[in-house]
C-alpha cells in the first residue's frame, strides 16, 4: 500500500549533503527520497532540483532513488510547465527500463501531459 507523505522542504545545503551522501553510499539522517520529493514539490528553484534529479538518475545505484528522481522530474513538469530537453529525454529513457517501478510511467505521463499535450491544446484553443 502506498502512503502519501508530504516531505518537508530542506535548505539547499542540507539537500546537497543528503543527496551527495546517498550517491556515495553513506548513511545520513535524512531520507534522500524524502529530500528529493520535498524539493520537487516545494522548491522554487527548478534548475537546482532538476540538476539533482538528473545527477541521481545517472549516478545512483539505488533503483528506488532513480525512480524517485524520475517521478520528481514529472512533478517539476507539472509545477513549472518546463524541463530542459535533456530531462525530458531522460524521463523517456527511464520509462523504458524494466528494472524500475511504475513511478517512471507516472513521470512520463506528467511530462507528456504538461509539456506536450497541454501546451498544444492551449495553442489550438487560442487559434494558433
Amino acid at each position: 500500500m502506498n502512503i502519501y507523505e508530504d516531505p518537508l522542504l530542506v535548505p539547499h545545503g542540507l539537500a546537497d549533503e543528503a543527496l551527495t551522501a546517498a550517491l556515495e553510499g553513506r548513511e545520513q539522517a535524512l531520507s534522500p527520497n524524502s529530500v528529493l520529493v520535498g524539493l520537487a514539490l516545494q522548491e522554487h528553484d527548478r534548475v537546482f532540483v532538476e540538476r539533482w534529479c538528473n545527477r541521481i538518475a545517472h549516478e545512483s545505484a539505488d533503483l528506488w532513488l532513480v525512480a524517485t528522481a524520475s517521478l520528481c522530474l514529472g512533478h517539476l513538469a507539472r509545477r513549472f510547465g518546463h524541463l530542459e530537453p535533456e530531462s525530458v529525454m531522460l524521463v523517456r529513457q527511464l520509462a523504458e527500463r524494466t528494472d524500475l517501478d511504475g513511478r517512471v510511467f507516472s513521470a512520463l505521463d506528467d511530462v507528456t501531459f504538461f509539456l506536450e499535450e497541454l501546451p498544444s491544446r492551449r495553442k489550438s484553443e487560442q487559434g494558433n
